[in-house]
């Protein structure tokens, strides 16, 4: 059985989710995300890209502390509050896993 010789490789899901992943953490290194993890994985209907959704925090998405302090904090500690989370679709190539585009994810 003769082998292909221009047989193009295709990324899997892992390596599309982990250079998703790469590429926000370069993207937005100025703006110091946290909180980086995946929320959707889906393959194009032509199979030609891989659409990762990821959710972040930045820093000012963090609330602030609402009020004062009141002596109740010591006994009835307020519940700490989460920060707001953004989610953005990156778009893989699924024959290089090159990142060619980020959408916003809209709610």
């Amino acid at each position: 059985m003769l082998a292909k010789e221009n047989a193009v490789s295709e990324i899997d899901v892992k390596e599309a989710v982990r250079l998703a992943k790469e590429f926000a953490v370069r993207i937005y290194e100025p703006e110091q995300i946290s909180r980086l993890g995946l929320e959707a994985v889906e393959r194009t209907d032509d199979g030609r890209h891989w659409l990762v959704t990821l959710g972040f925090s930045r820093p000012w998405s963090y609330p602030e502390a609402r009020g004062s302090f009141s002596p109740l904090d010591e006994v009835l500690p307020r519940p700490k509050q989460q920060p707001e989370r953004e989610y953005k679709v990156f778009r893989v190539d699924a024959n290089t896993g090159a990142v060619l585009g980020i959408d916003r994810v809209e709610e």
